[in-house]
């Protein structure tokens, strides 16, 4: 007849017992832990869903912006030109100028771009253009 001892032990064969439960159970839980993480940071940073191709809510586009100045004494005009395609046929871009050299803001412009690709005007130049000369970037997209 077994012994007391005999009759609580768990030893089914292939169980393993509670340490392999265990491990399997830590395995698991780091996996699914992965998987949120990496859920988590798909929807936070934008870049990791489409390469190269900011994103605007649901939208994607894709913007090019140039600009020349031209200077009479302290005073200057800024011409912009650009384009913007994407998944929507109304954009509203805001363009920023800034002197070269010392990255000085020395115009804002902005830009209701409506069934068509290209947008562009004139704006004042606030500050006196440097010796470096100017450049334009696009500082919003909506």
């Amino acid at each position: 007849m077994p012994t007391h001892e005999w009759t609580l032990a768990d030893d089914r064969p292939g169980t393993g017992g509670p340490r392999k439960r265990r491990k399997t159970l830590i395995a698991v839980l780091a996996l699914s832990g992965a998987v949120a993480l990496l859920v988590v940071l798909r929807l936070l940073v934008p870049g990791l869903s489409e390469q190269g191709r900011p994103k605007l809510g649901h939208r994607t586009y894709d913007a090019k912006v140039d600009c020349q100045v031209k200077t009479s004494g302290d005073s200057g005009t800024v011409t912009i030109g650009g384009t913007i395609s994407g998944d929507s046929s109304h954009f509203t871009v805001t363009v920023e100028v800034l002197d070269t050299a010392t990255k000085q803001q020395l115009a804002v412009q902005t830009f209701e771009v409506r069934g068509t690709t290209t947008f562009g005007g004139t704006t004042p130049a606030q500050a006196p253009v440097g010796p470096a000369g100017i450049e334009c970037r696009i500082a919003k997209v909506v």
